[in-house]
């Protein structure tokens, strides 16, 4: 069992570290952005940000531990996400992360391939990289 909590300072160095395995974004790190997906015994099993920008924010530095992906912990911790903050939320991703974005049932847009239509909560969309 896991649950989903906003991150303490003390867990910075675990979040870098994970992070760190998918090769995300570890520019601007801030406690206060982040939320995490914690063990009964207290393991960071996944987290994600919200990076601010002065009109936006963005879904950054989302990771989940290799053997728990497909659990739900990665939905989880968008939906944590999207509760905390009322404007455009965007999230800029990678090829092989544009499943994840229609798992979660996200807006793309400015790629053919994306046919997802509807929002959980919030504005979000999802933008491949570079576009």
């Amino acid at each position: 069992m896991w649950e989903i909590e906003a991150a303490k300072a003390a867990d910075m160095p675990e979040i870098e570290d994970l992070i760190a395995t998918v090769g995300g974004d570890r520019v601007d790190l801030a406690t206060d952005q982040f939320v995490v997906a914690k063990s009964e015994d207290a393991w960071i099993l996944g987290c994600g940000r919200l990076r601010p920008y002065p009109d936006f924010c963005e879904i950054a530095s989302m990771a989940v531990v290799g053997d728990v992906r497909a659990t739900g912990i990665g939905r989880a911790i968008v939906e944590r996400l999207l509760k905390t903050y009322e404007g455009t939320i965007y999230l800029i991703c990678d090829d092989d992360v544009v499943e994840l974005s229609a798992a979660l049932s996200l807006v793309c847009f400015l790629n053919p391939r994306c046919r997802m239509t509807s929002v959980p909560s919030g504005t979000i969309s999802a933008l491949p990289p570079g576009q």
